[in-house]
């Protein structure tokens, strides 16, 4: 009777610091310092981009490309034109 009195009690103790030990070892140090992140915000626009590599060619997008029709018709011929050139 006495066993089954503590079970009963230390059973829902035991689940919630279970619950908490996995919550805290699942966001542990999730948050990232600020300024730290492999991404950075544009302060004009609030995209997302990434810092181009320092020996990778860097050729923007055109701003008049609206569609994905033209934005992928951009990248399979002029986006290669571009970066011959820019090899060679």
């Amino acid at each position: 009777m006495i066993t089954d009195a503590t079970i009963l009690l230390l059973a829902p103790v035991a689940g919630f610091l279970t619950a908490l030990w996995l919550l805290l070892l699942w966001l542990g140090d999730g948050g990232t310092p600020e300024g730290q992140t492999d991404f950075h915000h544009a302060s004009d626009t609030g995209q997302l981009f990434m810092p181009p590599e320092p020996d990778a060619p860097f050729v923007p997008m055109p701003a008049h490309l609206k569609t994905s029709d033209e934005i992928v018709s951009w990248m399979t011929k002029e986006l290669p034109r571009q970066l011959k050139a820019y090899g060679e």
